[in-house]
């Protein structure tokens, strides 16, 4: 006999408030800091509770990883499919449309808490980290695949390969924010140095990555059939 809703429904929530106490303490002390005890002290819930939904801690962290990475790329791809088939199968989607489709689900998506702890991530390179990075490549690969190709087609004066490089750039410019930003934060610089409205530098990073991609380009192009 199938399990009543409520059921259902009671046993996602307590699997979500695993996850988030776990992601706020992972986000805090680190994975090798934070145990299971501490996790489940955090989500007031027993040992045996949380060994139910995960088999280990590194199943816990990945799936932490998960809960904050797959909606980023799930809203990613929606925008970018939505952009194409604005621009029309012949033509390639306007510049702006294309960064937006990459910037606007990492700032939707996702907790402070969540970004703090993807920072403490690529801050370190040990065999965990190195787990989920891998992990994140899997995830993220049909994606980075669809959104590289558009930008090879809107920004035809590019290589593949310059392209790629270019996304990594300006990932690596929205990462190195997050890592900074509770820092400024905390000691009240975000108000004394950047005192404007969030839309304002919304609009700087779009210009920024924009002026970023119209650069020369540095590498030889090669023929269509080889770009894509």
């Amino acid at each position: 006999m199938r399990p009543r809703q409520p059921v259902r429904e009671k046993s996602r929530r307590t699997r979500e408030h695993i996850l988030f106490a776990a992601e706020r303490l992972f986000a805090e002390r680190g994975f090798s800091s934070s145990s299971m005890r501490d996790i489940t002290a955090a989500a007031g819930v027993n040992l045996s509770v949380v060994y139910y939904y995960f088999k280990d801690k590194e199943a816990l962290l990945f799936s932490v990883i998960e809960s904050f990475v797959l909606p980023i790329m799930d809203r990613e791809r929606e925008l970018l499919r939505a952009a194409r088939e604005e621009a029309g199968a012949d033509e390639p989607i306007p510049p702006r449309r294309l960064v937006e489709s990459m910037i606007l689900p990492r700032a939707e998506c996702g907790s402070e808490s969540a970004r703090r702890l993807m920072m403490r991530l690529f801050s370190r390179a040990g065999s965990i980290e190195k787990k989920v990075f891998a992990r994140l490549s899997e995830l993220t690969k049909d994606v980075r695949d669809e959104s590289a190709k558009e930008f090879c087609r809107t920004f035809s004066h590019l290589s593949k390969e310059e392209v790629r490089f270019r996304i990594a750039n300006f990932m690596a410019m929205l990462n190195g924010w997050g890592a900074v930003a509770p820092f400024l934060k905390d000691a009240g610089m975000l108000r004394k140095e950047f005192p404007r409205d969030r839309r304002t530098y919304y609009e700087m990073l779009i210009a920024s990555v924009l002026r970023l991609f119209d650069a020369p380009a540095m590498l030889p192009v090669p023929a269509e059939a080889e770009r894509i």
